[in-house]
């Protein structure tokens, strides 16, 4: 393992990519934050792999190289509403312009791709309350299942309210063993509001061989290859992330760590 799965990047203008296709730790998921300016315009082109693109803030425009355009967004931020998304197939090429400005987050993952190309909106994604106590939250799925158009990618967003834990009861998706559990690793972007709050993440495996915890900041991410990762938010701020999974299907089957599934048995 590396020394740490944690990352708080510098962002620049443009296309900044986060993890690249070395596969040192995150074998199928590649990812990157676009940075668009007023007027400035960004070339994607997929190659072998899908890519999805979730607008995190602002509005752009996106030109199939022989295709339609499409209007995306405009979302003031990820807590403001519901995400508006973009998915790519292989061998495709796209253009994004924008006449503000325009965050996108980029997914991608090395397969032979779902459907066609295709907008995702707001009103497209479902919503899900989940928990109660201590761990409430809410749970947007972009991308999730046989019926997305995706073919290796599962994509969302969850929300945490203040003080709130997500991701809990602690699970994984590390052994491939079906209907129980399917082998994905993922990647966890985070965002807070107000910006200078902060959460926690822990990261641990039954062994404990790999037993860390994060202090979760605005932009920082936590690449997860194994292992459960439970989330929690400081009281008083929000805490969201844009979760991306990848691996050996379009099941979302984790398993709960057994020594505390217990919460979600009835008083």
């Amino acid at each position: 393992m590396p020394e740490s799965l944690f990352r708080r990047p510098t962002l620049a203008p443009g296309y900044n990519e986060l993890v690249g296709p070395d596969g040192q730790v995150l074998h199928h998921i590649r990812f990157g934050i676009l940075n668009l300016g007023a007027g400035e315009e960004h070339l994607l082109e997929t190659g072998g792999e899908e890519a999805v693109c979730v607008l995190l803030a602002g509005q752009c425009e996106t030109t199939l190289a022989e295709g339609p355009t499409w209007s995306v967004g405009p979302r003031p931020s990820v807590f403001a509403g519901k995400a508006w998304a973009v998915y790519f197939p292989p061998d495709c090429s796209a253009t994004f312009s924008t006449r503000g400005s325009a965050q996108l987050a980029v997914a991608r993952a090395q397969g032979p791709g779902g459907g066609p190309a295709k907008v995702v909106t707001p009103e497209q994604v479902t919503t899900s309350e989940r928990g109660r106590d201590g761990y409430v939250r809410s749970v947007h799925d972009i991308l999730l299942g046989a019926d997305s158009g995706a073919g290796k990618l599962l994509v969302g967003e969850t929300l945490n309210r203040p003080g709130q834990w997500s991701s809990y009861p602690p699970h994984r998706h590390e052994e491939q063993n079906p209907p129980e559990e399917v082998r994905l690793e993922e990647l966890y972007y985070f965002k807070v509001e107000p910006p200078q709050g902060f959460g926690f993440q822990r990261l641990y495996t039954d062994d404990r061989s790999l037993d860390e915890a994060y202090v979760i900041e605005n932009d920082t991410f936590v690449m997860i290859p194994r292992g459960y990762h439970p989330v929690s938010a400081a009281p008083g701020y929000r805490l969201y992330y844009l979760w991306v999974l990848a691996g050996e299907g379009l099941e979302m089957a984790p398993r709960d760590d057994p020594d505390h599934h217990w919460v979600l048995e009835d008083d």
